[in-house]
């Protein structure tokens, strides 16, 4: 759905009440529910009366049952989830029994009763049956959604680690290889190369859920290919055209740099003569866009190094999952080159 420091999601299963958007869906689910209870094979009249009185009163109902979970939300959440649950459903019946009692007195001492009142006993009852069922459904649809949500974090969050658990061996391994060839005739590289290779283990450390600026992503993947240049010297050739992009941005971790690994190790090592990394970027419409593009290997050259995708597949659900469906990757074949375009937008990931 936006944070850069910001607290992690509440533990809760209970959303919060006093949230605009959360109101909205209580009107919303409240005033289908009105309209199920006039299409029922009970009711008589005209439909249009029956309707504007039955939505006044669930319209009632929600909207002093969200206040008072809203006022409550704080008391509950420090209760376990088995007394939270009780206590929020105990609540959405007590609201129901005053509201229905409210309800029955304005009825009653209304012209709307002229044709006779509803049974005092009868109508506190029907309410309060229809009331307990529909606040255990929602309940119940409350906790099952908040378990989901969690599930998705914990995946995403194990799916980053396995990501990171990759490059960090398969990377670290040929970037020794490197600095040990460099430290008898260029120790002055070597040094710098241990210091690159530092700073950008010491970014990949860090906590893989909370998104980091843009700056810090694009720095992430100029250190890694400082390293890869003094293995591959002038086999890899890298253009860079970032335009106007709004680097105070916050972004998932690791966005980039798995892109950058993917097209040197599948692109460029298979090529005798190497190649050229192209890392474009531009910003339009509030939507960030970042390509990453090398060239295509022969058939023969990329069957060998045929990868099991995971990194594609990781960054396109956690963008996913970060973005709320409202970012996208795409993987484009043309003119001999092969190139991943990231889109998403350039305010901060919603979770």
């Amino acid at each position: 759905m936006k944070r850069s420091s910001k607290p992690s999601r509440d533990d809760f299963f209970l959303p919060d009440f006093c949230a605009v958007g959360v109101v909205f869906m209580v009107v919303m689910i409240a005033e289908l529910f009105a309209f199920v209870l006039v299409l029922a094979p009970h009711v008589h009249g005209d439909f249009w009366s029956e309707l504007s009185l039955v939505s006044l009163f669930v319209q009632w109902v929600a909207l002093s049952s969200a206040a008072v979970l809203c006022l409550a939300r704080p008391r509950l959440r420090r209760l376990g989830t088995i007394a939270a649950a009780t206590g929020s459903y105990l609540l959405l019946l007590m609201v129901a029994i005053v509201v229905s009692e409210a309800g029955y007195r304005l009825l009653h001492y209304t012209a709307v009763s002229v044709d006779g009142a509803p049974d005092h006993l009868l109508f506190l009852l029907r309410n309060l049956a229809l009331c307990a069922i529909v606040g255990a459904v929602l309940l119940r649809y409350f906790y099952v959604q908040h378990q989901w949500q969690s599930n998705v974090e914990r995946e995403a969050a194990a799916r980053l680690q396995a990501l990171q658990a990759r490059i960090r061996p398969h990377f670290l391994f040929n970037s020794m290889n490197t600095i040990a060839a460099l430290i008898r005739d260029k120790p002055d590289q070597a040094e710098a190369a241990v210091e690159d290779l530092a700073d950008l283990f010491r970014a990949t450390l860090v906590d893989g859920q909370r998104p980091v600026g843009l700056a810090q992503e694009i720095e992430l993947v100029q250190r890694y290919l400082r390293i890869e240049q003094l293995r591959l010297d002038t086999r890899l050739r890298v253009e860079w055209d970032l335009q106007d992009l709004p680097l105070h941005s916050q972004v998932p971790a690791l966005l980039l740099q798995p892109l950058v690994e993917n097209a040197i190790y599948h692109g460029i090592e298979p090529l005798p003569e190497g190649g050229c990394v192209r890392i474009q970027g531009n910003c339009a419409d509030a939507m960030i866009t970042l390509s990453v593009s090398n060239p295509l290997p022969s058939e023969a050259a990329a069957t060998r190094r045929n990868g099991n995708r995971m990194a594609l597949d990781n960054i396109r659900e956690r963008l996913a999952y970060a973005y709320a469906g409202h970012a996208s990757l795409e993987v484009i074949r043309e003119e001999g080159r092969y190139q991943v375009r990231l889109r998403f937008p350039a305010a901060e990931p919603e979770r």
